[in-house]
Order: C-alpha cells, then sequence, then structure tokens
C-alpha cells in the first residue's frame, strides 16, 4: 500500500484570536497558518533544486531561503555537479542558490516522513522511523536545529510503541498522528499531543481511533491509525484521516473532523460523510485515503484518495469538503477523479489545488475507466480550481510518473513537488526527486466574475453584429456595429465572453473562441485542451496509449445548442427540443468543460423549448424565446430559487431580436490595477510586501520594484539590503492581466547609528611562494583593530600569524581557502610584517591587513560569515551576517587563470584590490561601508569579476 506522509503547515498564537474565541468560547488553540496566498499560478519551468540519487522524497518544509526535505533516500547532488553528497533520510538546501546546506547534519539512521518547522524557525520537528539521531537514541519524533540539525536537548523524546505518520504544530501544542497505541507509556490510540517546548504528552488530543477500514472483508490489514492531518490556518479544526472505521466512538470511516476547543479537542458531532465507507480494492488497499489539506481561509478541505476506480466512490479522487456543511451524510461540494489512477498528494492554495499522484488523466466522469469523454492529459500533476474541481492550464506534468507524487508543499514562493522521480515534463527538465515551481514568472488564472447590469447586449446575425444597451428592464434601439475581423455568424450555436474572449459553439460540434474588444474580432482558435500537443503523441506506460484526451460529450450535442451562458463556475446551455437549463462545470483558464452533464432542478418551462438564447446577468439565466419574448428565472450555483418571468415594457419589447441571431453580454473596458506596500526593515534589509496590491476586474500579475539606490527587484514580497543609511525613494509598478499598469512611490529611511570606528589604512600583497608577507598599516596606533585576510589556492588551513587568532570557520571551495584572523594593536606593531606560512609548497595567494581605529579592545570582530562557490559564476554574493549596528567588512575572492578586473558593489568602499597572474592566481577585493550600517542582517552584496570561476566570500560585522 502506498503511503503520503504529508507537509504541515506552522501555526503561530495571534492574542486578538485568542480572546476573541476564548469569550465566546467557540474554539481551541486559536492560531494562524502559513497558507500559500498565490496570486498566480506557479511557472511551469522548475527551478534550481538538489538532485537526489535515490529512494523517495515524503516530506518538505520552508523556513525563509531554507528548505527542508526528508524522505527514504541517502545520497544528493547540487545541479550542475558530479560529486555525491551524504544526506542521508534528511536534509537542507538553500531555495534561491538551489545548493546543498553541508552544515545541516541532523546524522538520523532511518526515513523520515513528516517535517515541521517551530514558529520562531530555529528549530524543526521530524517524524520517521529513524532510532538515532548522531549517537543518542531517539524513537520516530525529535526537534532538532534549522541551522546545524543537532538535537534540542529539551525535548524530551515521548517514544511512541508505533509509527509516527504526521505532525502539526497548533500554538505550543505538537500532535502526532500514527499507528501507535501508546506515547510515553500512556494510552493514545492514532493521536496524541504534546508540549510543543518539552515534548511532554498532555491530555489535549485523546481522540482514540479503531478497527480497520476494510473489516470484516478484505485480505488487505493494515495497522490501524491516523495516516494525515491537516489543522485549519483558524485554529478551529482539525481533519484526521486514515486506516480507521471509528473516533471515539462514533462511525467516522477514513475521515473525521475534530473541533479545536480551549482546553480539549473533540470529534465534531455535526459533521460527518459516509463517502469513504466503500471498499477500494479491498484485496490491495485496506485504506484508500491518501492526503488532506485545508484552504487558506479555513472553510474547506480537500482529500487525495487512490484504491483503483470504482463508481460512485471518492476513488482515485480529488473531493473538496465545506465545513459549513454538516449532517451525517456530507456530500463532497466536487469530486474530480483520475479514471483509474491514484492521487497521493494535495496541497491547497488560494487560487489552485495542486494534486499529485501517478495519474494520466483528470475530468473523468466515471471511475475504474481510462480514455473517457472529457478527460483531459495531466500526468502525476495537476492544478484544479478551487471553485469547482476543473484542471487549470497549468500542465508541466512528470512522465515517467513512477509510483508517484507523494509529497506537496504549496507556500507564498511556489510550489514544492517531492516524488521518486527524476524528470518534469517530458523527460524535459532533469530534476530527481524535488522539483520547485516559483510563483515568480508564474501567470494569473483567468477568472470571470459573475455579469452585472447594465452592459451592452450583443446580437451575431449573419454578417452583422448588432448592440443595445440593457439594464434588467429597459434595452435600448438595437444599433448596428461596425466591426473587423468578423464571419459569417450562422452556424454559431451560443456565445458569452471569458475576458477578452468570446467563446461559442458552433454546428461543426465543436467549441471556438475569438478575441473581442466590442468592435474586432480575432482569428477563430478551436478549444481543444483534451489534446494537448506537448502531450497526446507521449507514450502513457507500455504499448501504444498515448495522453491524447478525449472531448465531453457536449461537444457532440453542440450542433443542437440553442443557447449558452457563463456564471457560478458553470457553463449553462439549453438543447433544442428539451424544455430545461442544463450546465457542466467549466474552467475559465482552460477552457475544459466537465464531463458530467447536470440540469437546473425546476427549471422546466414549455417555452424553453423553443429557446433560441440564453445568457446569465444579476443571478439570472435570461432566455430569449422563437415568440421573440425575453425571460428571466434567479438561478444561483445551479440552482433556482424562483420561477421565469416574463420581461416586457421598457423597450424590451420594441424591434425585440430574441427569437433568432446569438445573443450575448459584451466585454467591459479594463480596470487598471491599484498599488499597494508596505516595508520592515531590520538594519540595513528591508522587506518590502506588494500582496496588497489589487486588480478590481482581474489580477494583478507582475510586480516591478525600483529601490531608490540603483537596484531593482520582481515578485510581490522582495528583499533588498542598502549599502548605506539614507532615505530611499521606492517605486512598485503593478501590472494586470490586461497588460494595464500603476505605479506607487514611498520613502524607505534606513536610519544611520553612532559609531567610534574609523578606518586607518591597508597594505597587501599578491604572491606565488610558501609564504606571503605584508606590514601592518605604518598609521596603526596601539589600540587600533586589526583584521588579517588570505585568500589562498589550496584546500589546507594555513596556521594563524603569531600573535593572531582565527575568527570563526574558514570560507572554502573545492580549490580555494579564505580565513580571518584579528588582534588588537600593541604600540610598536605599526610597519611589523604579518607572514602566512603555506609549507613547502608554493601557492599562489593574496593577503590584505586593514586597521580600524575605535573598535572593542577584545578585537574587533562582533561576528563572521563565509562561504564557498560550488559553480563558476562572474557574479560573487556575500554571505549575511548579523551587524550590531556598526562598519560591516566584505572580502571577495576568486581563484582563476582569466579574471584581470574586481569590480565592488554600488555604495561600497573599497579598501584593497589585490589581481594576481598566471594559471590558477588568487584575487580579492575588499571593501567596507565606510560608516556604521543599522543594527541586523547585513550581506548580500555581488561583487563581479569579468571571468566566470569559483569564489570565496567573508562577511565581517565589527564593533
Amino acid at each position: 500500500m502506498r503511503r503520503r506522509h504529508h507537509h504541515v503547515r506552522i501555526f503561530l498564537l495571534v492574542a486578538a484570536v485568542v480572546a476573541a474565541l476564548l469569550a465566546t468560547g467557540a474554539a481551541g488553540p486559536p492560531a494562524t497558518a502559513q497558507p500559500a496566498h498565490h496570486r498566480l499560478i506557479p511557472s511551469a519551468v522548475p527551478a534550481t533544486t538538489p538532485n537526489i540519487l535515490d529512494g523517495k522524497t515524503l516530506a518538505i518544509a520552508e523556513v525563509g531561503r531554507k528548505v527542508f526535505v526528508g524522505g527514504t533516500f541517502t545520497t544528493t547532488q547540487n545541479s550542475g555537479t558530479s560529486a555525491q553528497l551524504a544526506t542521508p533520510y534528511l536534509f537542507a538546501y538553500d531555495r534561491v542558490t538551489g545548493l546543498v546546506d553541508q552544515t545541516f547534519k541532523p546524522a538520523l539512521d532511518g526515513s523520515v516522513v513528516a517535517v515541521v518547522p517551530s514558529p520562531d524557525g530555529s528549530a524543526l520537528y521530524v517524524a520517521g522511523t529513524f532510532k538515532l539521531a548522531g549517537t543518542t537514541k531517539v524513537r520516530n519524533v525529535i526537534k532538532i536545529d534549522t541551522s546545524t540539525g543537532a538535537l534540542v536537548t529539551a525535548f524530551k523524546n515521548p517514544s511512541p510503541n508505533g509509527s509516527v505518520l504526521d505532525l502539526a504544530l497548533v500554538g505550543n501544542r505538537l500532535l502526532l498522528a500514527g499507528s501507535f497505541t501508546t506515547v510515553a507509556t500512556l494510552p493514545r490510540a492514532g493521536l496524541a499531543s504534546l508540549d510543543a517546548t518539552t515534548g511532554a504528552v498532555d491530555d489535549y488530543l485523546k481522540v482514540a481511533v479503531d478497527t480497520n477500514h476494510n473489516w470484516p472483508s478484505g485480505t488487505a490489514k493494515a495497522p490501524v491509525g491516523v495516516a494525515k492531518l491537516a489543522a485549519s490556518p483558524d485554529g478551529t479544526r482539525l481533519v484526521a484521516i486514515g486506516n480507521f472505521k471509528h473516533a471515539d466512538g462514533l462511525d467516522r470511516d477514513q475521515v473525521a473532523l475534530l473541533r479545536l476547543g480551549p482546553d480539549n479537542a473533540y470529534v465534531d458531532p455535526t459533521w460527518a460523510t459516509q463517502r469513504y465507507t466503500p471498499a477500494c480494492q479491498k484485496n490491495a488497499f485496506d485504506s484508500y485515503v491518501r492526503d488532506v489539506d485545508f484552504s487558506p481561509d479555513s472553510t474547506y478541505f480537500v482529500i487525495a484518495a487512490s484504491g483503483a476506480g470504482y463508481n460512485g466512490t471518492l476513488c482515485d479522487s480529488a473531493s473538496r469538503f465545506d465545513v459549513a456543511a454538516t449532517g451525517t451524510a456530507v456530500e463532497p461540494t466536487w469530486q474530480a477523479a483520475t479514471g483509474q489512477d491514484s492521487l497521493l498528494s494535495v496541497a491547497v492554495a488560494d487560487n489552485a489545488v495542486y494534486v499529485g499522484g501517478h495519474q494520466k488523466w483528470m475530468n473523468a466522469i466515471q471511475s475504474g475507466a481510462d480514455q473517457q469523454a472529457g478527460q483531459v492529459p495531466r500526468p502525476g500533476l495537476a492544478a484544479l480550481d478551487p471553485a469547482n474541481g476543473m484542471p487549470l492550464a497549468w500542465n508541466p506534468g512528470r512522465h515517467p510518473r513512477g509510483d508517484g507524487a507523494e509529497e506537496l508543499l504549496a507556500t507564498d514562493n511556489g510550489l514544492y513537488v517531492g516524488s521518486d522521480t527524476e524528470y518534469i515534463g517530458n523527460r524535459q527538465y532533469y530534476r530527481a526527486r524535488l522539483a520547485f515551481f516559483p510563483v515568480d514568472g508564474g501567470t494569473a488564472p483567468v477568472a470571470e466574475p459573475d455579469p452585472v447590469l447594465p452592459r451592452s447586449l450583443y446580437r451575431l446575425s449573419q454578417n452583422t453584429v448588432t448592440t443595445r444597451q440593457f439594464t434588467g428592464t429597459t434595452a435600448t434601439v438595437p444599433a448596428t456595429v461596425t466591426t473587423t475581423g468578423g464571419a459569417n455568424w450562422n452556424s454559431v450555436r451560443g456565445a458569452f465572453m471569458i475576458g477578452s474572449k468570446l467563446v461559442y459553439g458552433a454546428t461543426d460540434n465543436k467549441l471556438h473562441y475569438r478575441t473581442f474588444n466590442g468592435t474586432a474580432f480575432g482569428p477563430d482558435t478551436v478549444i481543444d485542451p483534451y489534446n494537448d500537443p506537448v502531450w497526446s503523441d507521449v507514450v502513457s506506460s507500455g504499448g501504444t496509449a498515448t495522453y491524447r484526451g478525449r472531448v465531453p460529450t457536449l461537444y457532440g450535442q453542440l450542433s443542437g445548442v440553442t443557447g449558452m451562458a457563463y456564471a457560478n463556475h458553470r457553463l449553462y446551455y439549453t438543447r433544442s427540443g428539451n424544455s430545461k437549463v442544463f450546465w457542466r462545470w467549466f474552467s475559465p483558464d482552460s477552457m475544459v468543460v466537465g464531463a458530467a452533464e447536470f440540469s437546473v432542478p425546476s427549471s422546466g418551462f414549455p417555452l424553453l423549448r423553443d429557446a433560441r438564447n440564453l445568457f446569465y446577468a444579476d443571478g439570472k439565466l435570461w432566455a430569449g424565446m422563437t415568440t421573440n419574448d425575453l425571460w428571466s428565472m434567479p438561478v444561483t450555483d445551479g440552482i433556482a430559487s424562483g420561477g421565469w418571468t416574463k420581461i416586457t415594457g421598457g423597450g424590451v419589447d420594441t424591434n425585440p431580436q430574441w427569437s433568432s441571431g446569438t445573443v450575448f453580454l459584451g466585454p467591459l473596458a479594463n480596470q487598471a490595477p491599484t498599488a499597494a506596500f508596505t516595508s520592515a526593515c531590520t538594519g540595513q534589509t528591508c522587506g518590502f510586501d506588494g500582496r496588497a496590491s489589487d486588480d478590481a476586474d482581474g489580477t494583478v500579475t507582475s510586480w516591478a520594484w525600483t529601490f531608490g539606490d540603483g537596484g531593482t527587484g520582481t515578485g510581490a514580497q522582495p528583499d533588498h539590503v542598502y549599502s548605506a543609511p539614507g532615505t530611499y525613494q521606492v517605486t512598485l509598478t503593478v501590472t494586470d492581466d490586461d497588460g494595464a499598469s500603476t505605479a506607487l512611490v514611498q520613502p524607505v529611511t534606513i536610519a544611520a547609528p553612532a559609531s567610534t570606528i574609523g578606518f586607518r589604512d591597508a597594505t597587501g600583497k599578491v604572491t606565488n611562494a610558501t609564504s606571503i608577507v605584508t606590514p601592518v598599516p605604518a598609521s596603526a596606533q596601539a589600540g587600533d583593530g586589526l583584521i588579517a585576510v588570505v585568500s589562498a589556492g589550496t584546500t589546507v588551513v594555513p596556521a594563524a600569524p603569531p600573535g593572531w587568532t582565527q575568527v570563526g570557520a574558514p570560507a572554502t571551495t573545492d580549490a580555494m581557502t579564505t580565513v580571518v584572523w584579528q588582534r588588537v594593536a600593541a604600540a610598536d606593531d605599526a610597519g611589523r610584517n604579518v607572514t602566512v606560512s603555506f609549507g613547502t609548497t608554493a601557492v599562489k595567494a593574496t593577503l590584505t591587513v586593514l586597521a580600524y581605529s575605535g573598535t572593542d579592545p577584545g578585537g574587533p570582530v562582533a561576528a563572521l560569515a563565509g562561504s564557498g562557490e560550488t559553480t563558476a559564476t562572474t557574479a560573487h554574493r556575500s554571505p549575511s551576517v548579523v551587524s550590531p549596528g556598526n562598519w560591516v567588512v566584505t572580502v571577495w575572492a576568486d581563484r582563476s587563470s582569466t579574471t584581470t578586473t574586481f569590480t565592488e558593489p554600488a555604495g561600497a568602499t573599497v579598501r584593497q584590490r589585490l589581481i594576481g597572474t598566471g594559471g590558477g592566481h588568487a584575487d580579492q577585493l575588499v571593501a567596507d561601508t565606510a560608516g556604521p550600517v543599522a543594527s541586523g542582517p547585513y550581506g548580500d552584496q555581488v561583487a563581479t569579476t569579468d571571468a566566470a570561476a569559483k569564489g570565496t566570500s567573508v562577511t565581517l560585522a565589527l564593533h
């Protein structure tokens, strides 16, 4: 049985919510989550990530730029390199550079299935099958430091007697799910809660699950327990899924919704579903629910399931359940079926529900059948419309599909995918077992609001286009519109606008669209997402079958359609000879039509057999009849709330044109977006947030920033490091999905702290010898802070010069080393030589000695951060260090045969520039801030060279 180990959201205590909820007694530990606030669908081109060379990826968590990845693997490899890195079961990497963090070494001896960070990002809770962390005995759940991977010893291992399969952090409680029956020897059947600081078991979550889902039939028998958890971001509910039939004695087959009260968690007595009661492939699957995730607004959750295809079940489907629904047999809002392939993972963002597995298709009408009418290719990955479960246009795919994508994590930055396969696309992008699709570079999903009146009502007839203003009670006299790019419209069978596109059916039994702005039509395009040109001819798995889809049955009905309208995420239509209104789910983004046909209850009306036009506005369907009359009926979400009413008077009956041609509501003029942003600065590092920017009639698709110091950025939430204090005019320009832009300028001030530090002088030397010598600056005085920095073409760390002390760890590549030493100047140090020895072998190296006045008498360096590059580059980026609010020194170095220039970043003051000669020479650039910076992180400064090479960077905070 395949098992999916889901990511877990982080929950942070919010004081205002605490007060409100405790006052009402309505909820448990109130919290907020880190849901994925996506305005864009991520790019279909995956970013650079490390490659995992064996096993599977089962767990992913993100903390700032750092990403933690767990699974059954043992070995990784940085992209574009050949060196294999030992990273058993859990590793970390930098989301921006894509490089493995080799200082994070948790040293586990067994698989990792779930990871969740602490609210402050300093620690990581880890669940799995391990028994050792380094040399320390542990059992299945631990808390480790996110910087080093070392155990947090204050958290005592609770020693569950069975597997821990998932984790959730709510307030200061760590919730466990698994197949255990005791935790710290206390009875806990499948669920438990711990103090997140100490690891002590408490009595908050004592809900017990029991009985195999398949009991008493089926031969598959897996351990009873909870496999996955999803806590609502508002902290009021918890969904538990897994292999059980009861929760605290209540019938809750495979799914239980729990309330998180102030004092305890309990099974919600008002919510139960029977849809997971049927057995699916009961001799292979004891339980077939695989993953669950809550929506960012806490109003619904989605369950992904496997189980093989069985009609009338939720097997091999993703299904949305709304928490507002109540009863003993709650039905899903929608079901997105694959046909006959497993879904193993789900992640819900604001604008999409992402599902992963080894599916070939989505949009099936039934389970247990392949190549059905309406199916669209979505190999191994899909994005679904949250409103109706329809596949969105995003379709990167995973081929080969393998066992499947067993881990999805959606964050503000994008979508992470963990699997057992090596490629994204049809063997297009090598991303072994881990991929990341960034939101930056993504596209806005097409969303069409329900139409409102008044609006222009267009009519197509033969070669003529007319328009009239329609308010719902009045209509102007039709006027002919001069248009370009038109056609003979006699073959059209119903039409409606989606953004700038006019979508229409035709007698060729196909859907078409043309762009239309009120006067100009674009070229005719057939709508056929079922035959994706990227996938249609790709053989899916053995034999000759491909991913080519099938058009829905609606296409065969189009020649008999008499009217069409879009609203409520539905395509409404009437058919010749039928006295009711039909509807199907519809995606404005992908133009995929739902495979299943429904009808509006109570929509029957004898005259509808003679309907010739249909449109939707103001919450009503409007039908034009062959009798030249106009009728309306209130309809919301496919349900009629009243009967048909004839509309008369106000010009509606004057020169009526309801009985022929094709009527549709015309396009609206685009409204420009509104730009808005906030900023928060720590030291000289500022974070900007433009997510409050809005577009009233569409979506903001891009954010372009100028930071007032020559720097630029993109994306909704960029960071920027200023090189000096001052006031900077920051400009944000936002662009919407129709290309309109708006800019906003706001000042950002970086305060200049006071400082007693001053620069004296620097000396330097380039050599190719067994040692390198340069003097202490002649202007140095007793008590000054002295700093010596050597960058040498060797991996051997040279010994400190006599009387000097090494600061921090060396920064290294596979071909060079940079080391920093410090000392406080004595009265006779000025002009004294500083000698660094390399042994008996000549080494190409550079050495700089700097003198600063007014530094701390214990030593000038307060903090140091170093980094080494694994790939050759001309842009050398410095690491960040936390400054106490004083000067910062940055050292960049490379080893190259062709570098001749080393250029400092804007605003930096150069103190030394050393360029070597000959093959494999060492180069060094030393600069400082020429004054204090604000306290907090400082770094991310880029120096450039004229030749690509691997290099080192060191950032020194002075005090």
